[in-house]
This record gives C-alpha cells, structure tokens and sequence, in this order.
C-alpha cells in the first residue's frame, strides 16, 4: 500500500508552471518555441530595418513571415501538434529565403543557418527534401553569386552544412528517445513507471471534469512478496514482477494502461469504466493471475483495490481511496478485490 506523502498533482496547478512543465516534457516544442522566438525577433528587427529605409515589399513580406510562424506557434501549443507547425515554418522559411535571395536579390547566407534549422524543425524526409531543394534551386542560378568559385563554394559548404545537420538531428532524435523511455518506462518490466502514471491520471481527472468521461483505477499489490524473495532470493522475485507485467498486458483492453508504482505496487487504469464495469475487469485479471504466476513452490496471488473516479475529483484522492480499498482487501484475507464505494 502507499506510504509517504505524495505528490500534489491536479487541475490546480498554476499555468505558468504547466507551461514550463510542457516545455520539460516536450523538447520539439521547446526548440520550436524558442526557435521562433529567435527567428521573430531578427527577421522583425530586419523588417523595421527595411521599412526605415523605405523598402516597404520587403518589411511587408518579412512582417508576414513572422506573423505566420507565430501563428504556427500558437497551434502548436493548443493542439499539441509540434511537429506539423515544425514542418510547416521550416517550409515556410525555405520558400521565404528562395523569394528574397531569388526575387528581391538578397544574400544567400541565410541559406546555411536556416538548413540547420531546418532538421531540428521539420521531419527527417521533409528537412532532407527542402535542404536539397534550396542547394539545387539557389546552386543552379549563376546571377546569384560573383563568380564560378563562390557558386562551387556554396555547394560545397551547403553539402556540409545539410549532412552534419543531418547526423547532428538524427542523433538528438534518437538520444531524446531513449531518454524518453528511461525517463517514463520501468526498467524492470518495461511498463510505465509513477512518472508516466501521475500523467495519465491527470488526463484522465481532467477529461472527467470537462467532458464527464469516466473512468477507474485499481492498485495491485503482490501478496506475502517479502516471503517469495527470501524463499526464493531477488531473481526469483523480479521474474515474479514481470511476469505479472505480462499477465496484465494480455489480460487488459488495448486502452488501458498498467504502471508499475513502486516496489511490488502496480496500478492499472482503465478509461471508459463505469462502477458496475469494475468488478468483471478485475475479477477477469485475478483469475488469469491465480493460474499463471507462480514461483517453484506454488502460486503468487494479489490483492487489489479498486476506485471509480468521482466527478470533479483530484488525481490524488482518487489514487488514495483505491489504496483504502486495497488496504481492506488486505486485512480481509488478501487474494481478493475490493472496490471503494462510489
């Protein structure tokens, strides 16, 4: 059962802090955010620039660049969609670059920083296409450059520029993932961990309390386990967890989640449950735990406590009535489900 204090977490939170939250969790859109920030702030100093100066077709169209990535900026925020506003700004700058460098005569130099930018924001297929378009496109007209040499010389720091971009994204990419798993997974059975189940249950607390959805939540906690790692020793136990991981994956719907919580505690949510769906769901689970986990000796069997979530309620009081539960559960004989009243 739970012990210690537990951390506060709901829909109080202030919105300062869920958008710093936000960015902590969510690196494409950090880099996006502050990206943007940057970009804004130099082509819109440029555009003052050009419009003190008279040249009022450039400020305009660089006041209409910055107005578009802000505006993909804010959609990337409301829908969560970073990725798509990425791709769309890195497309929007790419075709902004070829219109001033071709059309209105501009240096081509923005092309090397805007081509990093480029495979940070966008896809991997999208950076690699816009890259090799704005080398192509810019390469093949001489009027740009002063000679043969700087044109040979722009294609070949262009190259460079696209391919270490390329290595240098392609291997944040996949370091973000692994940190990713390490930072939401369980080492041990490769479930979620109490990081990513506070997650989700604050999902779900807030779907409840805006679209009435419902939902449950049981904590399962092995029983006599102490017992089985004495008797047995610590693999004998860790293979016990796993093997319950695996029970549960197969036993549950595909829209739930199992999370383990700490220790022997795991957690199961299941969205879309109502109070007389419970019972069935779990009863179901406990069976298939009663006839596949087992250690040398005999079976290993669990007791859990079970929790509908009430309208309007906090993630934590939820979480502490399926522990009540569980704890009756306990000092009724264990192996056996008890639900909290709802």
């Amino acid at each position: 059962m739970i012990k210690g204090n537990e951390p506060e977490f709901g829909s109080d939170t202030p919105p300062g802090f869920k958008a710093l939250e936000r960015l902590r969790s969510d690196t494409h859109l950090a880099l996006l955010s502050v990206f943007v920030a940057i970009a804004c702030l130099a082509i819109g100093s440029f555009g003052i620039y050009r419009l003190i100066r008279g040249e009022f077709a450039v400020a305009l169209f660089e006041g209409l660049v910055v107005a578009a990535m802000l505006g993909n900026l804010a959609y990337a925020w409301i829908t969560g969609r970073s990725q798509l506003a990425g791709t769309l700004i890195a497309t929007l700058l790419a075709a902004g670059t070829l219109f001033l460098v071709l059309v209105l005569g501009l240096s081509y130099l923005w092309v090397f920083s805007l081509m990093i930018a480029i495979f940070l924001l966008a896809s991997r297929v999208v950076s690699i296409a816009l890259s090799l378009l704005l080398v192509a496109v810019i390469g093949s007209v001489p009027e740009v450059f002063a000679d043969h040499i700087e044109r040979l010389t722009f294609l070949t720091v262009a190259v460079q520029v696209a391919v270490f971009s390329f290595v240098f994204a392609w291997r944040t990419s996949r370091q973000h993932r692994q940190l990713h798993v390490m930072a939401n997974r369980d080492p041990l059975t490769g479930i979620g961990n109490r990081r990513s189940l506070l997650r989700e249950m604050a999902r779900r607390t807030e779907a409840a309390r805006i679209d009435g959805e419902r939902a449950a939540l049981a904590l399962i906690d092995l029983d006599y386990f102490k017992e089985v790692n004495d008797r047995h020793g610590h693999d004998a136990g860790d293979a016990v967890l796993v093997d319950l991981a695996a029970i549960a994956k197969g036993t549950m719907r595909a829209c739930d989640s199992f999370y383990r919580y700490g220790g022997e505690e795991f957690v199961l949510v299941m969205p879309g449950t109502t109070p007389e769906g419970i019972a069935p769901a779990l009863d179901k689970l406990q069976e298939a735990i009663r006839e596949r986990l087992r250690v040398p000796d005999g079976p290993v069997t669990v007791s859990i406590g079970a929790a509908a979530l009430r309208a309007d309620e906090e993630s934590r009081n939820w979480l502490s009535r399926a522990d009540r539960a569980l704890y009756a559960a306990k000092s009724a004989g264990r192996d056996r489900v008890c639900i909290a009243p709802d």
